[in-house]
């Protein structure tokens, strides 16, 4: 994008304004070529608006700082810069930014930044033992930066819904997914209640569960006809067979 043309265009037909006039057309201009290109451009002030909201729990703040200053930025030589970030970065802890300055001739280059986001994460509050149900009092909510984290941490109390630990889990532990297992509705050899349903009717009986499930996962069933079927944990002991 050569907004340096621009610049100096500008300058030339208008020589009665002054710089920081030219500079907010300069601005207008790279906008439309960025916009045109399909980039974003933001601001320095506006870097944290380059993270991925996709990426981002509830309630959780985002701070993008350079990882060192660059003395070209403010100069002559980048009297102003935009900043986007490249196809395929995700902008997650020590990353980079590209860097077109406006006002100037100094081709784009990379700058590189640190984004950390703070998010409230459960921790666990006391020792809970392997296979132990686990719920809001074992835990609470500490604000971390995600980025220096592992993925798979838990930032919703609604996730602990009839879950046991899966492991003996220790004070001060950071709560991960893979920490947490579901209870079981239907346990392997269990004579389970079964609903059968299909269009406009709906039968009752019951069946052998042939392995473990827990809710809304399936689970093999054979009838006391010696039929094997798949059906739904919907319930303690309660399987559904669509037909």
């Amino acid at each position: 994008m050569k907004f340096h043309t621009f610049f100096q265009t500008e300058l030339l037909r208008l020589p009665g304004k002054t710089i920081a006039g030219v500079l907010f057309f300069a601005f207008s201009a790279a906008a439309v070529n960025a916009h045109a290109e399909g980039s974003r451009w933001v601001t320095e002030k506006q870097l944290h608006e380059l993270v991925d909201t996709s990426l981002l729990p509830t309630g959780a703040s985002v701070q993008v700082s350079f990882v060192k200053a660059d003395e070209r930025i403010g100069s002559i030589q980048c009297p102003a810069a935009l900043f986007a970030n490249s196809a395929g970065n995700k902008m997650w802890g020590r990353t980079f930014v590209r860097v077109q300055c406006v006002g100037s001739d100094t081709p784009p280059f990379f700058l590189g930044v640190d984004v950390k986001v703070w998010a409230p994460v459960l921790v666990v509050k006391g020792t809970v033992q392997s296979g132990q149900a686990i719920g809001a009092n074992d835990v609470e909510f500490r604000t971390m930066n995600l980025t220096e984290l592992k993925h798979g941490w838990v930032t919703d109390l609604s996730h602990l819904g009839n879950k046991t630990a899966a492991r003996q889990l220790w004070p001060g532990m950071l709560l991960k997914h893979d920490y947490l297992r579901g209870q079981a509705m239907v346990k392997n050899g269990d004579t389970v209640k079964v609903m059968m349903k299909g269009p406009g009717f709906a039968i009752g009986g019951t069946a052998i569960a042939m392995g473990e499930a827990e809710l809304g996962e399936v689970v093999k069933i054979k009838t006391a006809q010696g039929k094997i079927l798949h059906g739904i944990a919907r319930d303690a002991l309660l399987v559904e067979v669509s037909l």
